[in-house]
């Protein structure tokens, strides 16, 4: 007796049994759009179905997709140098092999998300890369399309993310401060990224705790906006306690806000570092301009884009998965607007 070889299972055994066409079959295992609209749900649905009879997924593998269209999505706040440039690295590479980017700068993070479930519905975009922080649910798009934010994301949100270690970064610039006798430090942070700033607060009372004190609220100064304007009429009331300075050292929440805040030391007769130190925070390519250079740490821009991308890539090839989070770690640049104290503080 010849033993009956057993059939190989086919995308239309698994259309058969869910009840939908092999094209979105297909489009699910595979990850390529085919002119196909493809729910999260139905997705998962079908790589259940194809597992339980035994699809033979080797076939997948030398029909890796690609990204062919990718909407980059950031605002103008986010647009920085260091991001610029690894941006163009990206779409230089995404267009040799026939691809394009599309980059839309949106400050209204309503319209960002109408504007980012349109394209998909329309299917005119693979996958989505969101630059910049999210501090809220409503800020991001639902999970079924495929995106990765680079960036802090609100703790509930079960998303796909890559950023560099906010909280990290400021606990190595406080222990900078704090080694060279720093015990006073007024903060700056920005209420419009919340979370990135909570966090970099939470490492700078880190350091502080692990000394045996507290790092008070009254030292933290919560600004709106990046305008000069609001600084400079809240830093004078902020750093001075009647005659004198109240603090040896300002953390500044980035590079901008720290280039602003020298600006006004300057003019008013302050001097860096010699009255008081100042750092920042992202170390974009102009903070070795300022006079004096700016002390900052590195966020890891470049590779921070990089592992966007393969994570998007990831998202769409694979299976259904929990969605991943890379935190990279961030490094210490010193320059010269931090110095040791020469009284005590």
């Amino acid at each position: 007796m010849v033993r009956e070889q057993q059939k190989k299972v086919t995308i239309r055994d698994i259309a058969r049994i869910l009840e939908i066409s092999p094209a979105t079959v297909s489009t699910a295992l595979t990850g390529r759009r085919n002119g196909v609209f493809v729910s999260e749900e139905t997705r998962k649905r079908v790589w259940e179905v194809a597992r339980e009879l035994g699809y033979p997924f080797e076939r997948l593998r030398a029909r890796t997709p690609r990204l062919q269209q990718v909407a980059l999505f950031c605002t103008s706040y986010h647009w920085s140098l260091v991001f610029m440039g690894a941006i163009m690295d990206f779409a230089n590479s995404l267009s040799r092999r026939g691809g394009r980017v599309l980059l839309q700068v949106e400050n209204d993070r309503e319209s960002e998300v109408t504007l980012i479930q349109e394209l998909y519905r329309r299917r005119e975009v693979d996958g989505f890369i969101l630059l910049g922080s999210r501090n809220k649910v409503k800020d991001l798009p639902s999970l079924e399309i495929p995106y990765v934010v680079i960036g802090e994301i609100p703790e509930e949100v079960n998303a796909w993310q890559v950023c560099g270690d906010n909280e990290d970064g400021a606990r190595i610039l406080g222990e900078h401060l704090w080694a060279l006798g720093h015990r006073k430090i007024g903060v700056f942070l920005m209420e419009s990224n919340r979370i990135p700033s909570l966090k970099r607060l939470m490492g700078l009372k880190a350091v502080w705790k692990r000394h045996g004190t507290d790092l008070p609220e009254n030292w933290v100064l919560k600004l709106q906006t990046e305008d000069e304007n609001e600084l400079s009429e809240k830093l004078p009331k902020f750093i001075f306690e009647g005659d004198n300075l109240k603090f040896t050292a300002l953390f500044c929440y980035n590079d901008r806000v720290a280039g602003t805040t020298m600006k006004f030391l300057n003019r008013l007769g302050i001097r860096v570092p010699e009255d008081i130190s100042v750092v920042g925070f992202d170390n974009e390519p102009y903070s070795e301009l300022f006079q004096p250079p700016l002390t900052t740490v590195e966020q890891p821009f470049s590779q921070l884009v990089s592992l966007a991308v393969q994570l998007l890539e990831e998202r769409l090839a694979s299976p259904p998965l929990p969605p991943k989070r890379i935190i990279l770690p961030c490094r210490l640049i010193v320059r010269s607007s931090t110095a040791a104290v020469t009284s005590p503080s």
